[in-house]
């Protein structure tokens, strides 16, 4: 067993086995869900892309400010 590194509480042994390098218990994850976005270029003619950002990755806020304004240019 291992103790979370954020509250100290013990992990429980499922959450280690299904994620065996996890550091935290399940109530202090801040793992979040992708958002979405639809981007069109229609200067060049194609087809609108579904471009997935994940707010946690090392440049997160950044691309999701860039996925924002793409995503209100195509409106």
């Amino acid at each position: 067993m291992r103790n979370c590194d954020t509250c100290g509480t013990e992990i429980p042994q499922e959450r280690l086995d299904a994620l065996p390098h996890t550091t935290t218990c399940v109530k202090c994850s801040r793992a979040t869900k992708p958002k979405g976005f639809m981007i069109s270029n229609f200067s060049k003619g194609t087809a609108p892309e579904l471009v997935l950002v994940h707010p946690d990755g090392a440049d997160g806020a950044e691309a999701m400010r860039l996925a924002q304004r793409a995503n209100a240019r195509r409106r």
